[in-house]
């Protein structure tokens, strides 16, 4: 009994040694995220602005990136970010149950699933792209740019005529939400609110052309925009696995009080049995004499 209870003790003890490393690695790289995602905030308002301009100058610059989508019959593609890793709590099961809610109210001819839960929805006979798995930690511009292109080569060859993202958007440490937003087309909405800050005095020339000039300043816009979200749920899978460490410590050291107390009463009753039996040998030893 013993011997069990010391190595369940020392089990406990190295789960917690982990689950503290685990925290200090997830606390150190929260500070990270949020300096690359509040830096990348002014690159990705730059780029709508640039748009604006080009939209309030030509107008007529056509795009399909700025169509809107074609009724309930459209092709449409999903996009899912999950957890690279486990470790974070619930967070994958609350990307992959919006996802399937998602999928059931209006279900996608093409996903693209990166992180942990891609194997989930592969398994479950959703029609996911085997070829596609990109790393997602840390974030990159290489991989947003990576997935921009990758959208946009879908848009362009007509395979897909609109496509969402869902991914866990941090709106505080303990406000994380699972959101769904329209990555194509594009709403012309977004861009104009940004008029009035655009510059749009005087005469502006367009080369090679202004629909050319728009695709460019679209494609640096989806860049940004994925990169975002790249950081977004990083930042937010960090912040769930803080959360579940600390569970997962807090739990651990009860544990080990509770068994700490039970090993330390298993040991007192031993040696009150020992006790007892040498007194009562000695006693019967002076009985006999």
């Amino acid at each position: 009994m013993d011997q069990e209870l010391l190595h369940r003790m020392k089990s406990i003890r190295h789960t917690v040694q982990i689950s503290s490393a685990q925290k200090l690695v997830a606390v150190a790289n929260i500070g990270k995220a949020r300096k690359l995602l509040h830096d990348s905030a002014s690159y990705h308002d730059n780029v709508i602005r640039v748009i604006a301009d080009i939209l309030r100058h030509c107008p007529e610059a056509a795009s399909r990136y700025l169509q809107r989508g074609q009724g309930s019959g459209e092709n449409r593609g999903l996009l899912v970010l999950s957890a690279n890793r486990g470790l974070a709590g619930g967070y994958n099961n609350n990307v992959i149950h919006f996802a399937e809610t998602s999928f059931a109210s209006n279900p996608a001819s093409y996903m693209i699933v990166l992180g942990q839960s891609r194997n989930y929805f592969i398994q479950k006979g959703y029609p996911v792209d085997h070829d596609f798995d990109q790393p997602l930690e840390p974030p990159t511009m290489f991989i947003a740019r990576e997935i921009a292109e990758k959208l946009m080569g879908m848009l362009d060859s007509m395979r897909i005529d609109s496509f969402d993202i869902i991914y866990t958007e941090y709106r505080s440490a303990v406000k994380l939400e699972v959101v769904q937003n329209r990555l194509f087309p594009l709403d012309p909405a977004l861009f104009t609110d940004k008029h009035d800050e655009a510059i749009h005095k005087g005469h502006y020339s367009f080369e090679p052309s202004p629909e050319h000039v728009l695709r460019s300043a679209i494609a640096k816009y989806l860049k940004g925009y994925m990169y975002g979200c790249l950081l977004h749920r990083w930042l937010c899978e960090l912040t769930s696995r803080v959360t579940a460490m600390d569970s997962a410590i807090r739990n651990g050291n009860e544990m080990l009080n509770y068994l700490t107390l039970a090993y330390n009463r298993a040991r007192q009753s031993a040696i009150t049995q020992e006790i007892t039996e040498i007194v009562a040998g000695a006693a019967a030893m002076v009985t006999e004499e």
